[in-house]
């Protein structure tokens, strides 16, 4: 568990430091990343497993709390099915931030997520957290997330 912390406060740092390498502006690349993320949300709010796994890079990544990390679109699909079938499973998240690389290819966005659902023994759980999504443009032009990994605000009980 403290190898989790430390790779994502690793992430963490890499964006925040990556200020020339970043640019924050508006245009239609960081639309478009801001409107993948926020259409991303819609498939789980909705739990549609098809459209919520076609917004992951092919060799994307998932770093969930207590759960291990899920590489490429088997692994995004198995792991995100499992939460899909937990009791009473949501997750919504919304942005506030979204930055580009100056290259166009690599965008990211972060914000604010809603998590709950009930454990094993049926006791509701939830968690106001935080969430950091790295975004890779596709040879169409479309947004797919690479990475993204969730840092709870309070410990939460295994995943499954």
């Amino acid at each position: 568990m403290r190898l989790a912390h430390l790779i994502i406060a690793g992430l963490v740092f890499l964006v925040v430091c990556a200020g020339e390498v970043l640019a924050q502006t508006g245009g239609k690349p960081t639309d478009s990343i801001w409107a993948a993320d926020t259409a991303w949300s819609k498939t789980y709010e909705a739990k549609d497993l098809d459209k919520a796994v076609a917004f992951c890079d092919e060799q994307g990544s998932l770093l969930w709390p207590n759960a291990p990390v899920a590489t490429g679109k088997n692994a995004i699909t198995r792991l995100t099915a499992s939460a899909f079938a937990i009791p009473d499973f949501k997750l919504v998240w919304k942005p506030d931030k979204v930055g580009i690389a100056l290259s166009g290819d690599l965008g990211y966005t972060s914000g604010t997520y809603i998590w709950s659902f009930k454990d094993t023994s049926g006791k509701p759980v939830s968690d106001k957290g935080k969430y950091l999504t790295v975004w890779k443009r596709q040879a169409d032009g479309s947004w797919r997330c690479c990475l993204t990994c969730s840092i709870p605000t309070y410990p939460l009980p295994k995943f499954r």
